[in-house]
């Protein structure tokens, strides 16, 4: 579940294969990644750093925005990771993730939270229409009405605008 950096710097400027599978478990009040994440492709170590050139496939798990009803992603993209070795005060030449010189495997499991994340709606909806939850009650309205919505004014500091619609 690690990348030999051992192996690729023996076969500097040569692809390895990659072939991981890795068991993420990301903050939950943000997504939940369902079965393992599958990370397949190939990496090459050049002058001290490793590019590595990957499909990912994950399942994610958020709630709906609206109605807080679970919305399951499917996810399946190529990304393009560079990792540079860390040194003692020195700025990256560009923006690339980091690993020790004195490591002799990469583990891509700190990362992966991070890129799937990125891949997923920041604001998902179970569907385009979703009509949310029930400001009094709660209910679930894409089940049904519950009946309060009618008869409920909503905040008195908003009628001044509800009678400018009509």
């Amino acid at each position: 579940m690690a990348i030999n950096i051992k192996k690729l710097r023996e076969m500097e400027g040569k692809a390895v294969a990659v072939d991981e599978i890795y068991h993420v478990e990301a903050p939950e009040q943000l997504f939940v990644v369902r079965g393992d994440v599958w990370v397949q492709g190939q990496a090459v170590h050049r002058k001290r750093s490793i590019f590595l050139d990957v499909r990912i496939r994950a399942t994610a798990v958020q709630q709906c925005s609206r109605c807080l009803t679970d919305v399951v992603s499917s996810l399946d993209w190529e990304e393009y990771l560079e990792f540079q070795p860390e040194e003692d005060g020195n700025l990256l030449e560009r923006e690339a993730f980091t690993y020790s010189l004195e490591d002799t495997e990469l583990s891509l499991q700190p990362y992966l939270v991070g890129l799937i994340g990125g891949m997923l709606d920041p604001k998902p909806l179970c569907r385009p229409d979703c009509k949310g939850l029930c400001p009094v009650c709660g209910h679930d309205r894409n089940l049904g009405e519950c009946g309060c919505a009618p008869n409920h004014r909503g905040d008195p500091r908003l009628q001044v605008l509800k009678e400018l619609l009509k």
